[in-house]
């Protein structure tokens, strides 16, 4: 097989036409003989889906379609003549008759019908204007390319071998293929969000791509998140288990699965800003650490709330965590940190869901009531072997004594990659900034 690369592109590098010129021009210049496109859907329209899905309004539907169908030809003006736009208006059908069998008998099913149009409409405009500027484009579904869905510890990830397997790989140099899908026992499957990435990655080791690169609007991997808008330096350099950590903690880095697939091969992943092609961002890939382990990024996850729950003697603490968890994780309760102790259980689940996850945990037969903390967050600290560095513990416990920090270590699920700690919800601020600085991670 020639040379390939991957290029994704997310819904952030899709929001304007200024954001399509520059993701064609990014096409343009690749010197490839085959590229890979993975795309996800235009910004904003998966949300915009979603919303309509559980407002379930039969009446406006065929206004909300034409909506996105205009979004989508104002973003490309070119789709309109390009010789797929059948598949175009494919889509738009499939999303309207999504919406309306979701009308009729809510289902996963047509949830899942409704939010795939996205990708797919997305894909047929990027590559409506690709071939525009005179390259020799197709866009090719998750379906149609081959691209196969599997569980592994309850996650939906792509499974590599039974793509390879039904691969089916167009005679173009560019091909433009829709990401967060695949198929599952033959009907469409999502990822979760944000897997787009992990297409990209995935089709990478299908391949035996030269190279992943994910476009983005911001210049790299920072050593904090711009969420916080802490200004901080760029991560030239990291390694794919640096990288997992981070993505964890760290939103919008990176799928948390999507460096799996790349290790085998040591396939480098690049992260680089669309709009300022000469910036060379950060690239991913196998560890080259050398010397004295070091904290080179942070990842927060703030607004969590510990619910504990304390155990009278005759309980078993394994009975009570494994039914509590089961009871969380069949209410789609993401618990983010698990301490089990002789007399107490206690789970760190998101604000957000707090209110839900006492409900049913109080409401359960065999299950004590939970007690809520206050209001916390969880950093976590990223660097090759600091996990295993005492001194660096040290460090950071003696410097948390001495400020007002309350700052408090996870031991739980001990990495060498990575140091946990807690911290109050309202002092989460203060914290990244005095961290950071010991450390040298901010911008002087």
């Amino acid at each position: 097989m020639s040379e390939v690369k991957i290029f994704k592109f997310g819904g952030s590098c899709l929001k304007e036409s200024n954001d399509l010129e520059a993701v064609v021009q990014r096409i343009v210049e690749s010197t490839c003989e085959k590229t890979v496109i993975v795309v996800s859907a235009l910004h904003g329209v998966t949300d915009r889906i979603l919303e309509r899905l559980e407002r379930n309004e039969r009446d406006s539907i065929p206004a909300f379609v034409a909506s996105i169908e205009m979004m989508h030809l104002e973003m490309s003006p070119a789709l309109v003549n390009d010789a797929y736009y059948y598949k175009f208006q494919d889509a738009l059908s499939a999303l309207s008759d999504a919406l309306l069998d979701n009308c009729e008998n809510p289902s996963e099913p047509s949830r899942v019908r409704a939010q795939i149009a996205g990708e797919q409409m997305s894909s047929v405009a990027v590559s409506a204007a690709v071939g525009a500027c005179g390259i020799d484009s197709k866009p090719v579904w998750s379906e149609e390319f081959g691209i196969k869905i599997h569980k592994v510890k309850g996650e939906s990830v792509i499974d590599i071998n039974s793509t390879i397997e039904s691969l089916n790989l167009p005679d173009v140099p560019v091909i433009v293929v829709t990401g967060w899908y695949g198929m599952y026992d033959e009907v469409p499957a999502l990822l979760a969000r944000g897997g787009s990435d992990l297409t990209a990655t995935s089709l990478a080791a299908v391949l035996n791509a030269s190279e992943v690169t994910i476009w983005r609007d911001v210049s790299g991997v920072l050593a904090l998140s711009p969420r916080w808008a802490i200004p901080s330096r760029n991560l030239p350099y990291l390694s794919y288990t640096e990288a997992q950590e981070l993505a964890l903690f760290s939103e919008p880095v990176l799928h948390p699965f999507a460096v799996e697939p790349l290790r085998k091969e040591g396939i480098p992943l690049r992260l680089r800003p669309l709009h300022d092609p000469s910036n060379l961002g950060s690239c991913i890939g196998p560890s080259i650490a050398t010397g004295v382990p070091r904290v080179r990024a942070i990842g927060c996850l703030p607004h969590l709330v510990p619910l504990t729950m304390r155990l009278s003697g005759v309980m078993s603490v394994a009975k009570v965590v494994a039914d509590a968890t089961i009871l969380l994780d069949r209410a789609h309760v993401r618990v983010w940190s698990l301490r089990a102790r002789p007399n107490e259980a206690r789970f760190l689940v998101s604000e957000r869901v707090a209110s839900l996850a006492i409900r049913l945990l109080s409401e359960s037969p065999g299950l004590p009531t939970p007690n809520q903390g206050d209001t916390i967050s969880i950093l976590c600290l990223v660097g090759e072997s600091i996990g295993s560095n005492f001194s660096i513990s040290s460090e950071i416990e003696e410097f948390a004594r001495q400020s007002d920090l309350e700052l408090t270590h996870l031991d739980e699920g001990k990495r060498d990659n990575a140091l946990h700690y807690t911290v109050l919800n309202s002092q989460t601020q203060e914290a990244l900034i005095t961290i950071a600085k010991n450390f040298d991670l901010l911008i002087p």
